[in-house]
């Protein structure tokens, strides 16, 4: 009976003091709905209504065109706010290098706390403080130029595989959805370099860490744009607090499985312990770190299966897209692979940097479509942006899906133009004009992994069919840009 009644009290002294506190938090942040432009904004909700009801493309649409009325109106900054979180973002270059330059606001937004019982304080959500530090200094090494070429083997292994399950769908006459296929060769790929493990996810066609990831991805952007998602008593009672626990279960069971494998393998002696770090893989050198317990080692595995299998899919599945869309590059960066590499020869560090056109092209995919749409720092001190201050607490959204979409940088933008990244036209832009893997002390740790990975999965792909595209996908705004149909292509064998 005390319980009940324990209960019965807590609930509404809890909705008053979420509700009180926010009220304060919009009563200070009103000033901001005039001082910065950005899409209509009421009193109380912010952009909740802008929001509401949208699909993760209408809210991809809806940024892109409130963005360009800012421009219009000469803005080089716009913002949003949900009640009282107030969201900035940069609409150039130079506007979001006072924030990708700084050494000290390093903390991510918000919107990360959501990852928080999924990733903890991994490299990817962590804030930037000295655990942050210490775990991005001891897994650089992974990622050094000397170890990528190791990788190889296992790109073009697992590329091929790709091309073989996707063989049975050539010369069809019906379209087939490439996305997943891409998806799952890119989870085995990760989990081979990086961690060490086979898990063979191309021969399952239901994975259940593939889906999970989807699903949990859907339900980040819902609750950032969503009040209701933000109230945990009515997100437990609406049945999302359970569908993300589920999610969360499969995701790290999965990566635990994975790092139990690994280390079970050394342990035995079935593989040799390496004892210099450049020669060890990602998975490893967590696992010899005294310094680590358990959870940092899962919560790093974790951060790295979901970021490095999910942004090299969003970027090959949308060069793919974007080749079959353009049948004359298509045509012209199929012609330098097998000039460079043959019809059949593994792709191989030494020739990779012969990929000229092809390099441009895979550039101007990651501009037109950005792997990851934005990324958010919390300010931890007041930040002053066209004389305006910024309070500490509020976020800075670097948006590249935003940035290079800018028309005042790149002409005609909406343009599949891969002479944008010809070193005459690069040498006119601003250095953070383009920043698909983000810029300064937080950006990709993996770039020059992915970069590779996706080079060889391409060369793969082109030099066995020839794609041309069926209906119509658009990027959905989630945290790795999904296309919304996935990407459906009659595959030709060449």
């Amino acid at each position: 009976m005390t319980l009940i009644l324990l209960f019965i009290v807590s609930i509404p002294l809890f909705f008053l003091n979420f509700f009180w506190k926010t009220i304060e938090g919009i009563l200070n942040l009103r000033k901001f709905d005039y001082k910065i432009p950005g899409p209509p904004t009421s009193p109380i909700l912010g952009n909740v209504q802008t929001f509401r009801n949208k699909s993760t493309v209408e809210l991809n649409q809806i940024f892109l065109d409130a963005a360009e009325k800012c421009r219009n109106s000469k803005s080089n900054y716009m913002k949003y706010r949900i009640l009282d979180k107030l969201f900035v973002l940069p609409l150039d270059g130079k506007s979001a290098a006072k924030i990708l330059e700084s050494s000290s606001e390093l903390n991510k937004g918000d919107d990360y706390d959501f990852f928080e019982p999924w990733l903890g304080g991994g490299i990817l959500v962590g804030r930037g403080g000295e655990k942050w530090r210490t775990h991005r200094k001891l897994l650089t090494p992974s990622f050094h130029f000397a170890k990528l070429e190791g990788y190889l083997e296992v790109f073009n292994t697992e590329s091929r595989i790709l091309v073989s399950c996707l063989d049975e769908f050539s010369d069809s006459p019906n379209p087939i959805d490439i996305f997943p296929f891409i998806k799952r060769c890119a989870l085995d790929i990760i989990c081979s370099a990086v961690m060490g493990t086979k898990v063979d996810a191309q021969f399952d066609h239901n994975h259940p860490y593939v889906n999970a990831v989807e699903e949990f991805s859907v339900l980040v952007i819902q609750n950032a744009i969503n009040p209701i998602f933000q109230i945990p008593p009515l997100f437990w009672l609406l049945g999302y607090q359970k569908q993300k626990e589920e999610c969360i279960k499969v995701m790290k069971e999965f990566s635990m499985n994975v790092i139990s494998e690994r280390k079970a393998a050394l342990d035995s002696g079935e593989i040799e312990k390496e004892t210099r770090k450049r020669k060890m893989n990602f998975l490893d050198i967590l696992l010899k770190e005294s310094s680590l317990s358990s959870e940092d080692v899962r919560q790093e595995v974790d951060t790295f299966m979901f970021a490095g299998h999910d942004t090299t899919t969003s970027s090959v599945s949308w060069a793919c897209w974007n080749l079959a869309e353009n049948p004359e590059v298509q045509e012209k960066v199929y012609k330098e692979l097998v000039e460079v590499f043959g019809e059949d020869e593994d792709v191989t560090y030494e020739k990779m940097s012969k990929l000229e056109y092809t390099e441009r092209v895979l550039k101007e995919s990651k501009r037109l479509v950005a792997p990851v749409p934005m990324v958010q720092r919390k300010l931890i001190s007041d930040l002053e942006i066209d004389g305006v201050t910024i309070p500490a607490g509020a976020n800075i959204s670097i948006s590249p899906m935003l940035i290079h979409k800018n028309p005042e940088v790149y002409p005609n933008p909406e343009k599949f133009d891969p002479d944008r990244f010809l070193p005459d036209e690069i040498s006119k832009r601003n250095a953070f004009d383009y920043i698909p893997f983000s810029a300064g002390l937080r950006n990709c740790i993996g770039q020059k992994f992915a970069q590779i990975n996706e080079k060889v999965m391409i060369a793969n792909i082109l030099r066995n069919f020839r794609l041309e595209p069926c209906g119509v996908t658009k990027p959905a705004l989630e945290p790795i840009a999904r296309p919304s149909n996935g990407v459906p292509v009659k595959l030709i064998r060449r």
